[in-house]
């Protein structure tokens, strides 16, 4: 089971930057009269590794009991943090306060994983692990919150804590233009493909939203192939860049999966939207899989960055019994953001 989302840490914005102030520069001014001291906004510093380590132990605690021995915790990672995400205060209920100016939300973007043995009258989905650690969180806050105080000083100005699903993320709003945009809404993205893709007959690549940009809803995919059959493929995303994650599968969610008849290299295939049955025949043996729809993933705007592992599986294989490729375009133009400055797909010897 897996559960990404993001646990949003509430301080005294006051006591919290007086602990532990740094000053960044101001952006949006090119005024040459301002001072040197008017060119830096001062705020509070980001954890560092021994806090963040703090904080995993502290959740890792009230999750076990929240769990009550039912679901197994395998690991809590953080996955990247920063202050104030206009897309998670956006989900948050009124009475959080998250826009009160004496207050300090420090958003940290973790994932959980578990297990657990199915039974007859047992089973458990990736949403129920995050419902147990959503509203098990917030029951439990005060308890959390004077652990986490006691665990390191970073964090003696916590008022409160609590966590949104990414799931809940992807409707809230982002950096929402006041007018019409003036560009197609398919020139969101800066999209560059590796040209020479590793990893076996898949492509990993990135998306990335444009500075100022809003957040962006990945609803579903398309993928063109120049076989011509049934085939069966896989899609794994994370979010930020992909570099260093290759091979890591563990750091990658599955956000579909299906059994689909490739149409050629000028034809696109829909990835499924619906949870299906699909059937694998072997010799004289028929198996049923289950496959999973498209799950619909959020990209974070002004600059959020997420990232794609697209593969076909060896169950289906060429005549010649090599693997089935995904064929991929490169940028003509490679700082365009337009999908129209990409050339004609293109396969290589993986």
């Amino acid at each position: 089971l897996y559960w990404t989302g993001v646990v949003a840490i509430l301080f005294d914005r006051e006591e919290h930057i007086k602990n532990h102030k740094v000053e960044v520069e101001a952006s949006g001014t090119d005024d040459e009269e301002n001072t040197a001291a008017n060119d830096v906004v001062p705020t509070a510093a980001l954890m560092g590794k021994v806090e963040e380590v703090a904080l995993e132990r502290t959740l890792i605690s009230t999750l076990q009991i929240l769990l009550d021995d039912k679901i197994y915790l395998a690991s809590l990672d953080i996955k990247g943090q920063t202050y104030d995400q206009p897309c998670v205060e956006a989900v948050f209920p009124l009475g959080w306060d998250r826009d009160d100016p004496s207050k300090l939300a420090l958003d940290v973007t973790m994932r959980i994983t578990a297990r657990y043995i199915p039974n007859a009258v047992t089973f458990y989905t990736d949403k129920d692990l995050g419902d147990v650690f959503i509203s098990g969180l917030g029951k439990a806050q005060d308890a959390t919150v004077r652990e986490l105080k006691n665990a390191n000083s970073f964090f003696d100005a916590v008022t409160g804590m609590a966590a949104v699903s990414e799931e809940d993320l992807a409707e809230a709003p982002s950096a929402m233009p006041s007018t019409s945009p003036t560009r197609d809404f398919d020139q969101l993205f800066e999209a560059k493909l590796d040209s020479t893709p590793t990893g076996s007959n898949g492509i990993v690549f990135s998306v990335k939203t444009p500075k100022g940009a809003p957040s962006v809803l990945l609803e579903g995919m398309k993928f063109v192939t120049n076989f011509e059959g049934v085939l069966e493929y896989e899609v794994y995303s994370k979010l930020g860049s992909w570099k260093n994650f290759v091979g890591r599968s563990n750091e990658f969610d599955l956000i579909a999966s299906g059994q689909v008849t490739g149409k050629g290299p000028k034809t696109w295939v829909d990835i499924i939207q619906g949870d299906h049955v699909g059937t694998i025949v072997k010799g004289n043996e028929t198996t049923s899989v289950n496959y999973v729809g498209f799950k619909k993933v959020y990209v974070l705007g002004d600059g959020g960055e997420r990232s794609f592992y697209f593969t076909t599986t060896k169950r289906f294989l060429k005549e010649d019994r090599t693997a089935i490729p995904i064929l991929f375009s490169s940028p003509i133009n490679s700082l365009s953001e337009s999908l129209r400055q990409y050339a004609m797909v293109t396969t290589n010897s993986e």
